[in-house]
């Protein structure tokens, strides 16, 4: 006879800890301090206790699972953070399924409904248009936990009814990270600078546009903010256009500077450059934000926005865990290479 399956009461005792406090840990319910849920998921293992997913739903009324909708799979920055919650989500039991609404509102509403329809217990979304959209969805799903990344919309958005539902974030600092980059834009003497964003229909983040109107103002630099479908195609159709009419068949060649928000996208500019014949660092400027992996191996090395991907995943992970609301904004700092020629 095959032995009998191990409980949630032989968990407990082998982790010396209470039912109770077992059921938080592997539900993903309540306050439990790292120490005690991995002593608990150790002596789950060991058992090999297995718990019963559509079980603990129909008990809870709350799924287990996460449903994750970002802007664009396209963008190796999400992997490190998508990486970090996957292996975490795994050791408490749950599974983690990514969706891609391609920067378009309906297609993210349709996700969420879906993601809804599935049962996941909790949504991390790299959201598209504010956050108006998706605490509208909110307040008709009032059981599932919703973290929000990159989304702070300044003062493009009045503050949220209360009725509308409470909404965790994470960001960069957004406003020390344009505030840095145009200042190295300045102490190398560049007068005008354009910062490439979103059509103002998608834009999420659009806090980073109000800090560089007027951090520009303040250096005395020229700022244009250039709008696009954030896609390295689009992208790249501007930048072309952009540096054939400033550059190779102005009468007066300019020196163009372009901010961007990813280094995903900055990387589209030294392509663009290396087929019209010009380089970055000496014919045109960039500056990226989020410091891949790869951006040190450009060439020259991309000057860019560094900050704690991997975390991403691990607090948004965590706030869903502990059903908090919190507005979380890592630290950033600059990583000067050498995408800035020196103009001063």
């Amino acid at each position: 006879m095959p032995a009998t399956r191990p409980s949630l009461r032989d968990v407990a005792a082998r982790a010396g800890v209470s039912v109770s406090l077992v059921s938080y840990a592997l539900n993903g319910n309540g306050r439990v301090s790292d120490e005690t849920r991995e002593r608990i998921l150790r002596a789950a293992d060991d058992l090999g206790y297995r718990g019963n997913r559509h079980a603990r739903m129909l008990r809870t009324g709350r799924g287990v699972d996460i449903g994750v909708v970002i802007r664009n799979l396209r963008n190796p920055f999400f992997l490190d953070g998508l990486t970090a919650m996957e292996e975490r989500a795994r050791e408490e039991g749950r599974a983690v399924l990514v969706t891609n609404s391609q920067y378009e509102l309906k297609e993210q509403q349709d996700l969420l409904a879906h993601l809804a329809e599935l049962g996941v217990g909790g949504i991390v979304i790299a959201p598209v248009g504010g956050s108006g959209p998706l605490r509208a969805w909110m307040t008709e799903h009032p059981g599932i936990g919703v973290v929000a990344l990159n989304l702070d919309m300044g003062e493009a958005e009045a503050p949220p009814d209360e009725a509308a539902g409470q909404l965790s974030t994470i960001n960069p600092d957004h406003r020390a990270a344009v505030k840095a980059a145009v200042s190295h834009f300045a102490g190398r003497g560049h007068r005008r600078l354009d910062f490439i964003a979103a059509p103002e229909e998608s834009v999420a983040d659009a806090v980073r546009e109000q800090v560089f109107v007027t951090e520009c103002r303040t250096a005395g630099i020229q700022g244009e903010i250039l709008r696009s479908r954030l896609r390295s195609d689009a992208v790249a159709g501007l930048i072309e256009e952009e540096l054939r009419r400033r550059v190779l068949d102005a009468a007066q060649p300019e020196h163009p500077c372009y901010l961007l928000n990813s280094d995903y996208l900055a990387a589209v500019v030294y392509g663009v450059a290396a087929r019209l014949g010009l380089r970055v660092g000496q014919d045109v400027s960039v500056i990226g934000h989020d410091d891949l992996p790869t951006s040190a191996l450009l060439d020259p090395g991309l000057t860019t926005i560094a900050f704690d991907r991997a975390r991403f995943g691990l607090e948004a992970l965590r706030l869903l865990r502990e059903d908090r609301v919190e507005h979380i904004v890592l630290p950033v700092a600059l990583r000067e290479r050498g995408s800035v020629a020196e103009l001063a």
